[in-house]
């Protein structure tokens, strides 16, 4: 019994010593926290900038070969192709089959075609594929006489050059200059003596801008009115808000007026009086003729008017 008293006094003593120790109380310092907060950011940045290490399995790396031979092959077969065609297109470039050979230019008149080809710069014996058709012509059109242009290019050296020529009808003046007027009223080109064109001169008067642009519709209208000469035939055309259309015919001496308000009416029925004196061999007798609000009037020439006025003149 004594043994187990013994026992149970040093068990009691040793769990007193244990309760009756203290934690040891922290620094005021906080130097173990600094050391703390200092090892977990460096943990954090060591965290940060650590990459996975990548694991491939075998499917995968077999994967990756199949692909990068793929795409290795399709990029030398890119290859091969682009390289092939430069060297063809090269070839092209040089070869005497591609020679210019044939060259066809229609629809020119003004423009003479040795200065055609000068302008779009197409030769014979240049190699056809070497040529630019769009900038041959845009050269083409900076012509005034040129309205319209179509290249077409015939391999293997062969060239169609279809060319519109902008038609003048009338001569006018401007800045003490004459230039060709098409039917439009628009100034084309200066007059060369080189290449003159007796063409009807064309004058403005008071108001005659409003009606510049009837003068296309009145050619055209003139034309299928049955008048007993052609429209070249006229010597001049003058313009006027008062008077509308005057026309003179030289080789006639004859003017005709007519007015601007039902122009077209006015114009069939001085078409119709002109044909009939004609038939009727009196054209001298006339020097003359005005249509306006539906009706004609006519101006005997003064010879005419002179044997009217004589005495003993019978009719």
């Amino acid at each position: 019994m004594a043994v187990n008293s013994e026992r149970k006094n040093r068990r009691n003593t040793y769990t007193a010593t244990r309760r009756g120790t203290e934690a040891p109380a922290p620094r005021k310092g906080g130097g173990n926290r600094r050391k703390s907060d200092t090892k977990k950011s460096a943990k954090k940045k060591k965290k940060r900038f650590s990459l996975p290490l990548p694991r491939f399995s075998s499917q995968g790396m077999w994967r990756f070969l199949r692909w990068s031979l793929g795409l290795s092959i399709v990029g030398f077969m890119l290859f091969g192709a682009v390289f092939g065609m430069l060297k063809a297109w090269r070839f092209c470039l040089t070869s005497e089959h591609f020679a210019i050979r044939d060259i066809a230019v229609s629809g020119n008149v003004q423009v003479k075609t040795p200065e055609v080809l000068r302008i779009c710069g197409i030769g014979k014996g240049e190699n056809s594929l070497a040529v630019n058709v769009h900038k041959a012509e845009q050269e083409l059109m900076k012509n005034s006489w040129i309205e319209s242009v179509n290249i077409r290019r015939d391999l293997p050296g062969g060239f169609t050059i279809q060319i519109k020529e902008r038609v003048p009808l009338f001569c006018a003046r401007k800045n003490d200059r004459l230039y060709y007027v098409n039917a439009q009223g628009l100034l084309i080109a200066p007059v060369d003596p080189r290449s003159f064109r007796s063409l009807p001169v064309l004058e403005l008067g008071p108001g005659g801008d409003d009606a510049l642009p009837l003068v296309a519709d009145f050619v055209e209208q003139f034309r299928k009115a049955g008048f007993p000469f052609g429209f070249r035939q006229i010597s001049s055309l003058r313009l006027s808000a008062a008077k509308g259309f005057e026309l003179y015919v030289e080789n006639r001496r004859l003017s005709l007026i007519i007015g601007l308000e039902q122009w077209q009416d006015n114009l069939r029925r001085i078409a119709s009086v002109v044909s009939d004196i004609d038939k009727r061999k009196e054209t001298v007798m006339v020097s003359s003729i005005r249509a306006a609000d539906g009706q004609v009037w006519m101006t005997k020439t003064q010879e005419e008017q002179k044997d009217e006025a004589a005495p003993g003149r019978t009719h």
